[in-house]
């Protein structure tokens, strides 16, 4: 309730309107949930764009399940609360422990809350319109200094309260990483064999 009462002096000082308070109460109340997720990976390079499902829990536990491209169908990335799992489709799905990537941790809605509230004294929230949409633009530092991925922002909609998308800058402001979520579905009842590779 204090993040929500400092976001909306921000938004007075700031001149910038409200946001809706019931969307963001539901997202800082929020215990667990179910998505589908556009990630789409940006470099000098070109873009990777990978559709999946995340299952999060606020205790830090999460699954993300790849659905395409084809050849990555199937894979999942699992927290259990000790240690980062990865499940493959190559060899009869192999499973194996890997490292817990800050690149990972973002594409969740639990990591931006958190750096959100520890970089609330910079945070900005602002209210904007898209087609046929009002929004809810809440932004946050990353820890660590990485000039590579430095800042990042969520679109809330106003009227579901469902978050819509959340992209990752460097220091420069190019999109790094974007997410779009579809199908949003707040305190999802989740099994705890979803957090499980077995």
């Amino acid at each position: 309730m204090k993040k929500i009462l400092a976001l909306i002096i921000l938004l007075t000082l700031a001149g910038c309107g409200k946001p809706d308070k019931d969307a963001l109460t539901r997202l800082n109340e929020m215990e667990s949930y179910k998505a589908g997720a556009e990630v789409t990976y940006i470099s000098n390079k070109g873009e990777n764009t990978f559709s999946t499902i995340q299952y999060a829990k606020k205790d830090g536990r999460y699954r993300i399940e790849t659905l395409a491209p084809k050849e990555y169908e199937g894979t999942a990335l699992v927290y259990d609360g000790k240690l980062v799992w990865q499940k493959t489709q190559d060899g009869g799905g192999r499973i194996k422990v890997t490292s817990n990537s800050p690149e990972r941790a973002l594409l969740l809605l639990y990591s931006f809350l958190d750096n959100h509230e520890r970089s609330m004294e910079n945070a900005v929230v602002t209210t904007s319109s898209s087609p046929g949409k009002n929004v809810t633009v809440l932004e946050a530092d990353i820890p660590g200094g990485s000039s590579s991925l430095a800042h990042e922002k969520l679109w809330i909609d106003n009227e579901s309260g469902a978050p819509q998308r959340l992209t990752v800058y460097n220091a420069e402001g190019n999109e790094k990483i974007v997410v779009k979520f579809s199908d949003f579905r707040y305190n999802e009842k989740i099994e705890d064999s979803v957090f499980s590779v077995n």
